[in-house]
């Protein structure tokens, strides 16, 4: 299984292949998995990772880093996730479901 920072870096590089389905989404989401926090920022279709903690996120996803991977590697819908409490999510909800489109 890869590991966190392999992950974020395939998300990023995702989102920057395609930069339309995040135009005009402006957004900064956190990630706290298992005692680690990991940044997303992303800006009229660009995207940058860092490791770390937000300043100000709009929305904060928390789960164990083994969860993480599954939903980021679509072992795991983020929906059952959320519904099976394996990922919580605190701030706006909507930029959180929009995350969603982008990691497919």
């Amino acid at each position: 299984m890869p590991d966190a920072k392999q992950v974020f870096s395939e998300i990023e590089n995702r989102i920057k292949s395609k930069p339309e389905k995040a135009a005009g989404l402006n957004a900064t989401y956190q990630f706290d998995l298992s005692g680690e926090s990991w940044t997303l920022k992303i800006a009229d279709g660009a995207a940058s990772v860092s490791p770390g903690p937000a300043q100000s996120p709009n929305t904060t996803l928390i789960a164990t880093t083994d969860d993480w991977m599954n939903i980021a590697t679509g072992k795991l819908n983020p929906v059952t996730a959320f519904m099976q409490q394996k990922l919580k999510v605190k701030g706006d909800m909507g930029l959180a479901m929009k995350l969603q489109g982008l990691l497919q």
